[in-house]
């Protein structure tokens, strides 16, 4: 039964030391046993990195080889390297025994080979079967007389994990063997380790197992109250023993109710309250009932002290569209459906220029028939906008775009641009949408609201800040909390290798999610999540080839692939619906939607590779189309429990860390 370890059962306890990954944790952690199988296995032992040659030291070596000894003078111009590191490299060199004080080969060795080519050293290592699901943990114990398996004898308590017995006599395959060391060596470069395993030659398996347990420490975290397991070696979270535990508990009603009452005894009635932000000047309630979604987006968001881009972006479309439904419009969505493309662009051309606008740089786009009928179901979109606005006003002489065109001849450009920075903002590219000083396209929106719709009033000086922005400390506090809440989530070393820009996006997705009460808008969070993981994906598509198959294949192929792997059982219609040239784009190394990056990834990932994302994030699939899904066209409001942003926040997390991982 499960239960508190016994005195036996610790004696089999293994002894990795004391993982403690854990940020904020509330009421501290609690420790599990969690059974498993160890077996022998004897393989090549991965060359050290001391004693490996690097690419200087390889090409002074064969040079010696082939041309007798040289001094570094002699060397430093064979070669044009600094004389220098010539003398570094000869020193490196005689230090290894590979040559002598005068440069001349040390005859013993296996002249100019290549570390690659040298005969490996097999060795005997361990390999841990978890026994709850059956995974193979990535980790590998060598054994030798320096590294010997130690186990510990604790005076604390922990809790046992039950075995399952279907897993109790299943020795590893060759196969499990080669997966194990290649998921090891793409942990060991994302951790910004080196492990230079070679390539595995002969693997010989002892199918005898040896019964363990590891201890594996377990936290509840303040940041969204679940718990997280720490891998027992030590680096950081395992997301095989929480996926394990995730199925136990659905499974075994005694450790459902032992995590129950811990999370029970751990509760705390008093509940954190911000003040609300006071109302902007514009925030009427005739306001509120006439233009809801453009109050929503010219809102501050919660620790916001300025509008991003995509705010800005979003008060505009919906200025506008509010602006257009307020005159008739059924006489331009006729002639915009009647036209062909050429004629309506000329027909657009021509009213821009009457009412004294400059024509877009690249042409007015062609609006399409679902266009239109999307303007008609409420759906604000800038360039059926400005189709419909420019033909409504160019025989209306009250119609105000005849002032804004007096006032910004370069109306429809400078909009155009706003929409390129926010689509690139939206899709991963450059730092996170959260300026720290005002936005210049943060006037012209008030300017062109006030002008489209008189009765939205902005004040003199506008309000930039709410009372905890404006408190220096609280917003220090609030983005240390953040970046340690991430950093506990992803390790200290995942975290710091993240690129500048990954970095920032998902501290400002963490920071949103610290003060989220029910009911906030989690648009500009569900973009954050969105951009982070389409720049995740962008780099994990880096190096792997695209598939030989036409363009109107393509998403077949990848459901098919994704089916096979076990990732859904059909691939869902927000992946379907994703633009077979948008996917050969991102094939071509042009990220151009999150969707597109997902197809992408399925078509060019290895089966294993693939397997192994199911493995370790089966609802992989489905919660990548949720976060599709939620983000939209990206303007319309968002509310969202904080339990529903828990959930999205926990699952592009995960995938986030599987993709780095496998």
């Amino acid at each position: 039964m499960p239960g508190t370890g016994s005195h036996s059962a610790m004696l089999k306890l293994l002894d990795y030391g004391t993982p403690k990954p854990f940020g904020a944790a509330i009421g501290g952690q609690r420790d599990l046993m969690w059974p498993v199988n160890t077996y022998r296995v004897t393989l090549p032992k991965p060359v050290a990195d001391g004693e490996r040659l690097n690419a200087f030291e390889q090409l002074i070596l064969k040079l010696l080889a082939v041309s007798g000894a040289m001094d570094a003078q002699a060397l430093a111009e064979e070669t044009r390297i600094p004389l220098d590191l010539i003398e570094s490299i000869l020193l490196r060199l005689q230090d290894k025994a590979l040559i002598d004080p005068f440069n001349v080969i040390v005859e013993k060795e296996d002249i100019g080979a290549n570390d690659d080519e040298q005969v490996p050293v097999f060795a005997t290592a361990l390999v841990f079967r978890e026994l709850v699901t059956g995974q193979m943990l990535p980790f590998m114990h060598w054994l030798d007389d320096n590294n010997p398996l130690q186990k510990q004898e604790e005076n604390k308590r922990y809790w046992r994990i039950p075995l399952n017995d279907a897993n109790k006599h299943s020795p590893p395959t060759q196969r499990d063997i080669i997966s194990l060391v290649r998921v090891i060596q793409r942990r060991s470069a994302a951790s910004g380790r080196e492990e230079n395993i070679p390539p595995i030659q002969k693997i010989m398996i002892i199918d005898k197992a040896e019964r363990h347990f590891l201890h594996c420490p377990i936290a509840i975290q303040k940041s969204d109250g679940e718990f997280r397991i720490a891998d027992p070696f030590g680096n950081g979270f395992s997301l095989i023993l929480e996926r394990a535990f995730e199925h136990l508990l659905e499974q075994d009603e005694a450790q459902a109710n032992w995590l129950k009452n811990w999370k029970a005894s751990l509760s705390n009635p008093k509940a954190h309250n911000q003040d609300e932000k006071p109302k902007e000047a514009f925030e009427t309630e005739d306001n509120w009932l006439r233009f809801p979604k453009l109050l929503h987006s010219l809102r501050l968001r919660s620790n916001a002290p300025f509008h991003s881009i995509a705010q800005i972006y979003a008060a505009l479309e919906w200025a506008l569209f509010y602006a257009c439904v307020q005159y008739p419009y059924e006489t331009e969505l006729a002639e915009l459906r009647l036209s062909t493309q050429a004629d309506q662009s000329a027909l657009l051309a021509q009213a821009a220029t009457k009412i004294g606008l400059t024509a877009p740089r690249s042409g007015f786009k062609h609006i399409r028939e679902g266009k239109l009928i999307d303007f008609q179901h409420g759906k604000a979109e800038l360039e059926t906008l400005l189709a419909i606005a420019i033909l409504q006003a160019r025989d209306d002489e009250s119609n105000p775009w005849l002032r804004l065109a007096i006032q910004q001849p370069e109306l429809m450009n400078h909009l155009l641009d706003i929409k390129k920075q926010r689509d690139e903002k939206g899709h991963g590219k450059g730092k996170a949408d959260a300026p720290e000083m005002e936005l210049s396209d943060a006037s012209l929106m008030r300017e062109i609201i006030q002008t489209l719709l008189p009765q939205i009033k902005f004040l003199q000086t506008p309000t930039s800040t709410s009372l905890s922005d404006i408190d220096s400390d609280f917003r220090a506090d609030s983005l240390l909390d953040a970046r340690a809440s991430l950093q506990s989530e992803f390790g200290y070393k995942t975290f710091n290798r993240f690129g500048t820009n990954l970095q920032d996006r998902l501290v400002h997705a963490e920071r949103a999610f610290l003060s989220w009460k029910n009911g906030d808008d989690a648009l500009a969070f569900v973009r954050d999540l969105y951009a982070a993981l389409q720049s995740v994906f962008e780099v994990s598509l880096i190096q792997r080839l695209p598939p030989e198959a036409d363009d109107t294949q393509l998403i077949a192929v990848a459901g098919t692939r994704a089916v096979n792997a076990g990732l859904c059982s059909k691939l869902p219609e927000g992946l379907r619906t994703v633009r077979p040239s948008a996917v050969r784009q991102t094939l071509q190394g042009v990220g151009q939607s999150l969707g597109a990056c997902v197809i992408a990834l399925l078509l060019m990932a290895d089966e294993d590779v693939l397997k192994s994302i199911a493995s370790t994030a089966p609802s992989f699939v489905d919660d990548m189309t949720a976060v599709i899904t939620k983000r939209g066209h990206g303007n319309e409001p968002l509310p969202m429990l904080k339990e529903q942003v828990a959930q999205l926040r926990k699952a592009s997390y995960k995938i986030i860390k599987t993709l780095i991982e496998v």
